[in-house]
């Protein structure tokens, strides 16, 4: 058997699936995510170290800091 993930764009894809299913033609199975969207900063936590993650915050402050001393 192929598994294949399927973007569904109305309500009555649904129910053609479902009507696949009742005449055994395939299978629905609910992916875990599915349930809801994530959160992206849920998904992302912990994918940099703290360390780095400190690093880019300094960066962005100095950035910001001679963005605004800047002449022009």
């Amino acid at each position: 058997m192929k598994t294949v993930t399927v973007e569904l764009r109305s309500e009555n894809a649904l129910r053609l699936l479902k009507d696949l299913e009742l005449n055994k033609v395939l299978r629905i199975v609910e992916n875990k995510n599915s349930k809801g969207k994530v959160k992206l900063s849920k998904s992302l936590r912990g994918s940099i170290s703290k360390e780095r993650a400190e690093e880019l915050i300094e960066y962005i402050n100095q950035s910001r800091q001679e963005w605004d001393e800047r002449d022009i």
